[in-house]
């Protein structure tokens, strides 16, 4: 393991928590109803408890390989070369992944606040501090989520409290309209924004203090960040409506415009967007981390640091190609990002998870 840091129990939560809510409630809320309209809420609950059974089986895994990252112990169970081989799938994951929160957080920033600014200065900007946390190192960035979880967490609440008014619950009917198929689509959705996701936190899981607690550590973090996600979405359809959610690009920032309290309390959009860029960066930082020390477990490096400035502009770089505009971006994650998610996120592990019980099983005759 390179890194030499070591984190408590409840900021290795804080970081899953922060991993799980950071974009999904920004780019979640359109994608989950324009797959089951007004019922796209059932659909994440079904995607919550699918989370939840993915942080018992990764829990497992770190259990199993407590001083290991993902990386590492692929190696372990498939074998050198085949370990190798899917490792490098696993880097290819996280870089694309890296590259496109880079993108999300370029297009909400030059679009929703600083309208005349290119989305190359905001992109290069967010870079240098991501290479600036990752340098510090996880410790660092792991007690910079504790500070700042708080305000989080006073976001979401005075979000919830402040727009209890403008709930109308008509917009939840009517209820299964179109049948079951259209819910089963937003739960898959879900789990590729953002459950599936959460499998790159086996990179961070070997610095954690109780190892052996992994598994109950990120079963409270899925259930908290998937039960926040339900919250907004929720919040979405009722305030704003299932029609007029599919035609916003960043419904939370819209429902942040609404909020108009004795005309004291209002015009706080710009709180959303701090709150989305903190929580952004702590996932995006996350990602970034992983993708180079990934890089440098693959081939056998002894520091990562050095990794951070070129890949850096690797990913600056593949975040434009990737995604020319936010038409072509949301076409992306619909349609080729929750399928590559799931495989990495759910399929792969679970592969992982198989093989390496039969292999413990036969070792035990």
């Amino acid at each position: 393991m390179i890194e030499k840091g070591v984190i408590s129990q409840g900021q290795f939560i804080i970081l899953a928590v922060l991993y799980i809510i950071a974009t999904s409630i920004l780019i979640g809320p359109p994608l989950f109803v324009l797959a089951a309209k007004q019922n796209a809420w059932m659909g994440i609950i079904i995607g919550i408890c699918f989370g939840v059974l993915h942080a018992w089986m990764y829990g497992i895994l770190a259990k199993r390989y407590p001083n290991k990252t993902l990386i590492e112990f692929n190696e372990s169970i498939l074998g050198k070369w085949a370990g190798k081989a899917l490792s490098l799938l696993f880097f290819i994951f996280f870089l694309i992944l890296t590259s496109g929160l880079l993108r999300i957080i370029g297009d909400f920033i030059t679009t929703s606040i600083l309208t005349d600014t290119p989305i190359e200065a905001i992109e290069v900007t967010f870079m240098l501090l991501l290479i600036l946390a990752v340098r510090l190192g996880l410790e660092t960035f792991a007690r910079t989520a504790e500070m700042v979880v708080p305000w989080v967490l006073i976001f979401f609440f005075l979000l919830t409290f402040c727009l209890l008014p403008e709930i109308e619950m008509k917009n939840l009917f009517p209820i299964l309209e179109d049948g079951i198929n259209p819910v089963i689509k937003a739960t898959i959705y879900s789990l590729g924004v953002p459950f599936s996701d959460l499998v790159i936190l086996l990179m961070i899981a070997p610095t954690v203090a109780s190892p052996k607690k992994i598994g109950k550590a990120l079963g409270i973090a899925t259930f908290t960040g998937g039960f926040i996600l339900l919250t907004i979405v929720l919040l979405a359809i009722l305030v704003l409506g299932a029609n007029s959610i599919i035609q916003i690009n960043y419904p939370i920032y819209i429902l942040a415009q609404k909020i108009n309290i004795g005309n004291f309390i209002q015009r706080i959009e710009v709180l959303a967007g701090a709150i989305f860029f903190i929580s952004a960066f702590i996932k995006s930082t996350i990602s970034f981390y992983s993708t180079v020390v990934s890089f440098a477990h693959i081939f056998q490096l002894k520091k990562f640091e050095n990794l951070t400035l070129p890949f850096g502009i690797v990913i600056i770089s593949l975040a434009t190609v990737m995604s020319p505009n936010i038409v072509y971006f949301n076409n992306f994650l619909s349609t080729t990002w929750v399928p590559f998610a799931v495989i990495f996120g759910s399929i792969i592990p679970f592969f992982l998870f198989t093989i390496d019980s039969i292999k413990g099983a036969m070792r035990n005759k």
